[in-house]
């Protein structure tokens, strides 16, 4: 049986017929990245009242925290800085309780870009609010105007690290969307990857069975890069080892 793998939704609109309406959505590359690597996806909406997912948790075997919007600093006590990007409240508040139901019931979480800093957030760390003004020395992390799947610069990981296990290397390149990062890495949080400019872009954490998570993009490389494949594979290998014993006994009945 293969592992159900939450992955947290974004709210946009949509146009038809001359009206918009509000939409629950996913980057479809999450979705097929979950797949390939043998995962079955299920998004999980916005939910204005969080005590629903005490019915759709026990029922997942992973979580997929992915990249969007910047998150409301005032949730690890800054205000926000001037150049702040839009902020969703109600998903920080849906994701910060994923996050801490993954640490405590040991779900194997990885997460992408903004669930990089979500994840640090949630283990009691701040983050850099935007990396040209506070940074002045980063790299341009903020690469929008490439192509997704183009890499922007290399990433160094540390020696012994869980991302050097999986990797099997010491350097691999990335893309990069994003002009926020770690700042002060939170509990238990061990950043196992750096650009050259020192800035976090792979962390783990310790004494988790794998929460492991990349500042950059992975599901818009890895079909370009199979190194990228490794993280992925390794996620819902994870992810397949917490399924009960008596679920994995079950026919498959797919035609």
């Amino acid at each position: 049986m293969r592992p159900l793998i939450g992955i947290t939704t974004r709210i946009g609109t949509r146009s038809a017929h001359n009206h918009e309406r509000l939409i629950d959505y996913s980057n479809s590359s999450y979705i097929r990245a979950v797949e390939d690597a043998g995962g079955v996806p299920i998004l999980i909406p916005i939910l204005h009242d969080i005590h629903g997912l005490q019915t759709l948790l026990p029922r997942l075997d992973g979580l997929l925290l992915p990249g969007g919007l910047d998150i409301d600093p005032r949730t690890y006590h800054q205000q926000p800085h001037p150049l702040l990007g839009a902020t969703n409240p109600t998903l920080d508040t849906l994701e910060l309780a994923l996050a801490h139901w993954a640490l405590q019931e040991k779900i194997p979480t990885l997460g992408i870009c903004r669930g990089m800093q979500l994840l640090n957030v949630a283990l009691g760390g701040d983050l850099y609010q935007d990396l040209g003004e506070q940074y002045p020395d980063s790299l341009a992390h903020a690469s929008w105007d490439l192509p997704r799947n183009e890499f922007a610069h290399t990433v160094q990981i540390e020696a012994g690290s869980r991302m050097e296990k999986i990797f099997g290397q010491k350097v691999v390149e990335s893309n990069s969307l994003h002009h926020q990062a770690i700042r002060k890495p939170g509990n238990r949080v061990i950043i196992s990857g750096r650009s050259t400019d020192g800035v976090a872009e792979l962390m783990e954490v310790a004494d988790h069975p794998f929460m492991l998570a990349a500042q950059c993009h992975p599901e818009e490389l890895y079909q370009d890069d199979p190194i990228w494949t490794k993280l992925f594979s390794s996620f819902v290998a994870a992810c397949t080892q917490s399924i009960p014993a008596e679920s994995l006994k079950n026919e498959d009945y797919a035609a």
